[in-house]
Formats: structure tokens, C-alpha cells, sequence
């Protein structure tokens, strides 16, 4: 009988080979970050997951017991107990796999003590009972500083199980993967850093996509991602320039944007990005919170000033991803901060704290750039009502189209769907609030912390756990409440397009009531468009609206110059 509880290590899980469920992480190693600490940033992005937090009880495993698993993905029952190459990635090749993707992450996390261990039991479990997913990349960290890869791809039909390959990213080093397969060659002897499948490379023999060259007869030049997922314009384009993006943002040689820029917009596709790069300085929580709410502002790919990006320069399109003008296809930039993210984390693995308390997952529901984060210490034994629920892997569908104001996926979307109506108007007021309150929950940590280690016994963890649960409880539900509020504030300020500001000083509302209206550059794409449509025929009877259009009407007396009253300013 053995007693399971998830402390030691972190593991999580991105779609790598698939446009349609897109994800991107980012992995820093402990002597690339700024205390010696790992960190795993990750978004979760479907339109049809919803973010919840889900926690599992310790429990026994005894003998003969079997446990239930479903599909993560499409909730399919599968038994009780990316992208890439069609002939090896669809699932229907193994129709009788009982392991998908998320399983994996499940099962493993009630298994592993490290993460090469982990990589071990995965493959152990898809040796075993088959692989039923696409091809994926996993981020695996673990309490001991150890940051790994592993990409895996199912065998194909009349198979069971997945070719893969790991590799351990260098101390001081960090990497990023975004849905495009990034392990290329690697090596055969050097198992502290480099696991993979024993017949990855013979596999790819067998089904004719790979050819061992004449000047390479122990196939040392072989690569799993030129292999089992060749990169096409989209792979480059949709998926990988977000790695392109986070690695320009953070890479130590300040040439990284433009050498791989090319590549990014799918021009180039043989010249690949490094695995791994180093970085500029040692990097922050909140250097990483930065890069996963980027939208590639500054750089080649970024469309916030085109006609796309409307008269509020929104860095955000209605899907689908790729569409059709006169039977010509187009598509639009996907970027690390997205609409479609479901629920999202960055996860801090402390390796000089007890077990217990080692690893804090920094935990949002949708989209990563307009959402705030809240800790869950990594020993908490329930989770905060606003936050928790039950998905897929437990064979219940998620409620997407039950609206329930309890429940923060909601709330952060009302948040998020009003700021993209209004980007260059309210994003700035986000960002801000959002700042502050991970602030705030910035020093209660280093509180608590003080506090759980006074606390801690190696003997008797049950007080310590007590404690750093309730505190990641109370956490999440005054966050929820805290972003209610703000939802409210923000809807108050930017209704019927205005912008509104408080002034004690106004006697007719304590505030500023101001007209932001078009830029410069959309009105000019009106005017182009509609020539005269719109024009004014008699400009003397129009007023000077600009003096008043983006800070309102200041004092009465530039009413009375304006020849506006009361009456007609109500009407307006």
C-alpha cells in the first residue's frame, strides 16, 4: 500500500504539434533566474477549456485496483485503470491506447519523485498501455533544479506506445516551446542529460520518413523534429515565432530577433532556433510574467496598427485561425497572449524550502496578459471554490455554456472580453491593477513563508499543510471578489464609449465625462474609405470638439464659450 501526495515536482503539458489547441511554455533554469530557483510558465489555449483548478486526495494504490481514465481532451472513457506526421499522430492508429496525453500528466504526478523518474514512468505507461494522443512536448521540473524537455509522438498503427526523446536543459540556460516539435539532434551517450526511446530513430526507418546518410552511418545528424514534425510556413509562423518572440525578449545576444526573424515569419524555415538560450540577465517571476502577456509589440510580427486592430488598436482577431478572401487564405498572428487561453500558470519550484511548500503554482484562469495570478502552495489540499470544479479527466464535460458569476473563469472573461473593445483606452488600467495585486500577494508570501517554517516538523507536516491550504484557499477567493469589483470599476469608467475620470471638483457627477474618438490614422482609413460620406457641409455650425473630446468638459465656463448648455450636452 503506498500513500500518494503531489510535493516534490512540477510537470506540465503543451499541445506541441497542434495549431487548433495552441499552447506555449517557457522553462528557466535555477541559476537563470535571480534566486536560484526553476520556474515553468504555461497557457493552456482552447476555446473549449475552461480554467479550473482540480485537486486529487492522497489515496492507496493497492494491489489488483484499477482506476478510471478519459481522453483530457474530448472526455472519452478510455479504461478503468503535436500535430506532427499524420501516419504516427493520429490517435485512431492505436484504437485501443488507454493513456492519453493528460493521463499522463496525472498518473505520473502520483508516481514521480524527480524528474527523470517522471520521464521514465511516462514511457513506462505508454510502453504499457498505449499512447492515445497527437504528438506533444512536456516541461518537466522537478525540486532537485533539474528542467526538462520530452517530445513524444505515437508509434503508429499496430504499435503500441510513443517514440520520444528528452533532453535536460543546461543550468543557467532557459528554453520555450510553442506547438512546433524544437529537440533536434542529440545525444547517445549521455544519459544525465539526454533519455530517448530505443527505436526513435529506427522507427523513422521503418515507416520511410527518414534515410540514414552516407556521411552519417550511426544517423548522429538525425532530428526528431525535422522527422516526426518538419516545420511548414505555419509551424513557423503560428507556432514557433512565439518562442521566436519570448527568446528575442530575454536572449542574452542582442541579435536573436533579427537573425531568427525570417524564420519566425515563415520565410525561412531551415534556419531553426537553438533548444535553448542564455539570457540577458537573471531573470524574475516577473520578467516571465511579462513574456507570457506579450502580443510581439515592437517587432515584425505585430499587428496592433493595421486596419485589423480597429480604431482601439487591439492586438487580438475573431478566429478561426486561418480564413479565406476569393479563395485565397490568409491568417492571423498567434500570439503568446491570446483570447482562447483557458487557464494558465507560472510555477516556482523553491529548492531550498521543505518538500511541503517547495513549489508554488501561480495560478489565472483565460487570457495571460489581461488575468491575475494567485499562489497555491504545491502541498494545499483543496482549492478555492471560485477556482475549482471537475473537467474531462474525470468524464465530466466543462459547464462552457453555463455562465455562473461564482466562478472566476467568468469574471476574468467579462474582464477581458470589455478591455479588447477598448485596448488603448483600458489596458494600462489592467496592467496596473493587475501589478498591484501581485504585489500584494508578492510580500503576504514572504509572510506566510516565515510562518510555515516556524511551523514546519518533518515529523508531523499536518499543521503545516493546514496552514499554507488555507492560505491558497483565502487567496483565490479574495482574489475573485477583488476582480468582481474591478470588473464593475472598469465597465464604469469605459461604458457607451467614454472615457470617464473622477473629478470631485465636477458638481454634476464628481467626474470627467471624455469622448476619446478616433486616432489619426483610422480616421484617415475612414475618410479614405467613405470620401464624403461623413464630411460636415457647413463647418461653422460644427464646434470645436476637439478642445473637449478626450477630457471631457472641464470647467462650465468652456460650456458657455462652446455655446453648450446643459440641455444640449445631455443630448449629445
Amino acid at each position: 500500500m503506498k500513500v500518494f501526495r503531489f510535493e516534490t515536482f512540477l510537470i506540465a503539458i503543451l499541445h506541441a504539434l497542434s495549431l487548433c489547441d495552441a499552447c506555449t511554455n517557457v522553462l528557466v533554469t535555477p541559476s537563470a533566474s535571480v534566486d536560484d530557483n526553476s520556474l515553468i510558465a504555461y497557457n493552456a489555449d482552447s476555446g473549449n477549456l475552461m480554467g479550473m483548478l482540480y485537486h486529487y486526495p492522497a489515496s492507496t494504490n493497492e494491489s489488483g485496483t484499477l482506476r478510471k481514465v478519459w481522453n483530457w481532451d474530448t472526455a472519452e472513457y478510455l479504461e478503468t485503470t503535436f500535430g506532427g506526421i499524420d501516419i504516427l499522430s493520429n490517435p485512431k492508429h492505436q484504437p485501443d491506447a488507454k493513456i492519453d496525453y493528460g493521463s499522463l500528466i496525472y498518473i505520473t504526478l502520483q508516481r514521480a519523485k524527480s524528474a527523470k523518474e517522471a520521464i521514465k514512468t511516462m514511457a513506462a505507461l505508454m510502453d504499457e498501455y498505449g499512447y492515445a494522443s497527437e504528438g506533444e512536448s512536456f516541461s518537466i521540473a522537478d525540486r532537485f533544479g533539474e528542467v526538462w524537455i520530452m517530445e513524444v509522438i505515437g508509434r503508429g498503427e499496430g504499435k503500441v506506445g510513443s517514440v520520444w526523446v528528452a533532453m535536460k536543459i543546461p543550468d543557467g540556460m532557459i528554453s520555450a516551446h510553442s506547438n512546433q516539435a524544437r529537440i533536434r539532434t542529440f545525444p547517445r551517450n549521455d544519459e544525465e542529460n539526454c533519455l530517448y526511446s530505443h527505436d526513435v530513430v529506427d522507427l523513422a526507418k521503418e515507416i520511410g520518413v527518414y534515410k540514414s546518410a552516407k556521411d552519417d552511418p550511426e544517423d548522429l545528424l538525425f532530428s526528431f523534429s525535422d522527422v516526426y514534425d518538419p516545420v511548414s510556413f505555419m509551424g513557423a509562423r503560428a507556432s514557433d515565432a512565439r518562442t521566436w518572440s519570448i527568446f528575442s525578449m530575454l536572449a542574452k545576444d542582442s541579435s536573436f530577433e533579427k537573425r531568427y526573424e525570417a524564420y519566425a515569419l515563415g520565410n525561412d524555415p531551415t534556419n531553426r532556433m537553438p533548444l535553448w538560450i542564455e539570457p540577458k540577465k537573471k531573470l524574475s517571476y516577473e520578467d516571465i510574467r511579462a513574456v507570457m502577456a506579450n502580443h510581439y509589440e515592437g517587432t515584425a510580427l505585430s499587428f496592433d496598427q493595421d486596419v485589423g486592430a480597429g480604431t482601439y488598436n487591439t492586438p487580438y482577431r475573431a478566429r478561426p485561425l486561418v480564413w479565406k478572401y476569393n479563395e485565397v487564405s490568409y491568417h492571423n498572428e498567434r500570439a503568446v497572449a491570446t483570447q482562447q487561453t483557458g487557464w494558465n500558470f507560472i510555477a516556482q519550484i523553491r529548492l531550498n524550502m521543505p518538500p511541503q511548500i517547495s513549489s508554488i503554482l501561480w495560478f489565472a484562469v483565460d487570457d495571460s496578459s489581461t488575468s491575475p495570478r494567485f499562489p497555491v502552495y504545491g502541498c494545499s489540499t483543496s482549492v478555492s471554490e471560485a477556482y475549482g470544479g471537475k473537467g474531462t479527466q474525470d468524464g465530466v464535460p466543462s459547464p462552457l455554456l453555463s455562465f455562473d458569476i461564482s466562478k472566476a473563469f467568468w469574471i476574468q472573461n467579462m474582464v477581458s472580453n470589455l478591455v479588447y473593445s477598448r485596448w488603448k483606452d483600458s489596458y494600462e488600467l489592467v496592467k496596473d491593477k493587475i501589478k498591484a495585486i501581485h504585489d500584494v500577494f508578492d510580500e503576504e508570501i514572504k509572510y506566510i513563508d516565515e510562518q510555515l517554517l516556524a511551523e514546519y516538523d518533518a515529523k508531523n507536516e499536518d499543521e503545516l499543510v493546514k496552514l499554507a491550504t488555507s492560505f491558497s484557499v483565502r487567496s483565490g477567493d479574495r482574489l475573485h471578489k477583488e476582480w468582481f469589483q474591478f470588473y464593475g470599476e472598469l465597465f464604469a469608467r469605459l461604458r457607451d464609449f467614454y472615457l470617464i475620470e473622477e473629478d470631485q471638483d465636477d458638481p454634476i457627477c464628481n467626474c470627467k465625462v471624455g469622448e476619446a474618438g478616433f486616432s489619426e490614422e483610422w480616421a484617415q482609413k475612414i475618410v479614405d474609405e467613405t470620401a464624403d460620406k461623413y464630411k460636415c457641409v457647413d463647418d461653422d455650425s460644427v464646434p470645436d470638439m476637439s478642445a473637449i473630446a478626450l477630457r471631457g468638459f472641464e470647467d462650465h465656463s468652456k460650456r458657455q464659450r462652446l455655446g453648450i448648455n446643459k440641455v444640449t450636452l445631455a443630448a449629445m
